[in-house]
Formats: C-alpha cells, structure tokens, sequence
C-alpha cells in the first residue's frame, strides 16, 4: 500500500517537465524562454543546465548543475546545432572563445541569447559592443546595413558577392 502511494505520488512530479520547478524563483528568465523556439520545440531548462535537483531543492545555496562558461557554449550548442558549431569554431571569434583569450570574443549566445532569442538590432548592439568603431568606407556605417547583409553567419567572414 506504501508503495502504491509512493508511486502515485511520484507519477506527477516526473511528468513535470524543469521548468516548471524553476519559475517560482526564475520567473523573468521563464518568461523569456517562453518566447524562445527551444521552449516551443517542447526543451526545458535542463537541457542546458542539467536536472539541478540539489539547485531547486535548496533555499539558493546550491548552483545548478550546469552554468556554461563562454568556452563550454559552442558544445552545448553544438549537441545539436553541429553545422554551426563547426563554422563558429573556424571562425576568429571561435578561435579567440576556445583559446580563453583576455580578448573578448562573441560566442552562440551573445548573437542568439541565453533565455530568449535576440533580434537584429538587439544583434547588432552586441556587436557594436567591441566593434563600434568601423572606418568611414565600412558599409555597416550606413544606417541601413546590417552586419548579416555582408558577414556569414556564425563564421562572421566577409560574404561572397551573390
């Protein structure tokens, strides 16, 4: 009989995907990823940041499993975005994160986001971050270009002429 109720007791908390234990204290970070395509492909917190049941079993003392340094990005991405973990690894940006270079480098999620995804001018901002003096005859001084108009994607090299 002890059993049975432990059983049953036990059924609902593991269908409760993470992030439903994680919104009483993470509120703002759940409503972002709310908004994210990983929430909408049905990944939850613990993809990212493991299953951290000490973390939400304690009154704040415990860090959650997993908190990716900037040079631990590139593969917890790249779990499941191999292409793109490849090209930003050839990339100087790549090279400088995997090197924990004292020069800052972007990583997948200064361009994409950590909880939520980032838009083209939020993008843009991260980029002007390190590169906000560009030389007079740079296209991107145009009001209109954006860095993506002329750079590949996560490769961030000069794109070929369509």
């Amino acid at each position: 009989m002890r059993t049975a109720f432990l059983v049953l007791f036990a059924i609902p908390l593991l269908a409760q995907k993470t992030h439903e234990f994680c919104a009483p204290c993470h509120a703002e970070q759940l409503a972002d990823f709310r908004t994210h395509t990983h929430f909408r492909k049905g990944l939850s917190c613990d993809v990212c940041h493991g299953p951290s049941v000490k973390h939400r079993t304690s009154t704040g003392a415990a860090s959650p499993d997993r908190v990716a340094a900037p040079d631990e990005v590139p593969a917890l991405c790249g779990g499941c975005h191999a292409g793109e973990q490849k090209e930003f690894l050839e990339s100087k940006h790549g090279k400088l994160v995997m090197a924990r270079s004292k020069t800052r480098a972007a990583n997948c999620t200064t361009c994409h986001g950590v909880h939520n995804l980032r838009t083209a001018a939020q993008t843009r901002q991260q980029c002007q971050r390190c590169h906000a003096t560009l030389s007079a005859g740079h296209p991107a001084v145009a009001a209109t270009a954006d860095c993506m108009s002329c750079h590949s994607k996560h490769t961030l090299l000069a794109a070929k002429p369509r």
